[in-house]
């Protein structure tokens, strides 16, 4: 008695699937994209110019959030990635800085989904800036012990200097003429006033 062939894509479509099955379980659920390194958003209201810089290690990446500490609302964040150079320009106050870690992004609710570890400062940081110079903080991460701490933390000022550069500019095109009189020609100064930055000595 002869018997019914059983088409080739019948046995093979049932493993496909199941493979795919096994593809989407392994991905995190609901994972966005990672985000850029730097700031991730503002939501103080308020300009953002003095510094924050944070130094950490490689191996996980991490997220700033800069917290009023009357209100414990997030007021800005910024996304690090590890072992790089992380600067963040945070605005005028007194702010709670709090530190997300871990190594599969997620999303801003859970930024390394249930595997987010957290590290604190341990005092709010007073960020001001005066006439000449301007207030902020270095902060250095490393891993002890299997934990997450803080290793050191400072005060990072920039002085402010303003840098004057001057030119002179001809304005008379007729200087040549013959039938001129053996005056000085016209002559603009251009003024141009330049703030720059360094780190106080």
């Amino acid at each position: 008695m002869a018997t019914k062939a059983v088409p080739c894509y019948d046995r093979v479509m049932p493993r496909f699937f199941a493979l795919l099955m096994m593809i989407a379980l392994a991905l995190p659920a609901g994972a966005d994209e990672r985000p850029r390194a730097g700031l991730m958003w503002n939501r103080s209201g308020l300009p953002a110019t003095l510094p924050l810089v944070v130094k950490t290690m490689p191996g996980r990446d991490y997220v700033v959030f800069v917290i009023d500490p009357d209100t414990d609302r997030r007021v800005m964040a910024g996304y690090i990635v590890g072992g790089a150079f992380f600067r963040l320009l945070v605005p005028p106050g007194t702010w709670n800085i709090r530190f997300a870690h871990g190594t599969d992004w997620q999303d801003e609710d859970a930024p390394f989904g249930p595997m987010t570890e957290w590290t604190d400062m341990d005092q709010p940081m007073t960020f001001e800036a005066g006439v000449a110079r301007k207030h902020g903080y270095i902060i250095r991460l490393i891993e002890s012990d299997g934990r997450m701490t803080v290793a050191s933390a400072g005060p990072l000022d920039l002085c402010q200097g303003v840098v004057l550069t001057t030119q002179t500019v001809d304005l008379d095109d007729d200087r040549d003429d013959p039938n001129r009189l053996p005056t000085p020609g016209l002559r603009m100064l251009d003024i141009d006033l330049d703030t720059r930055s360094r780190v106080c000595g």
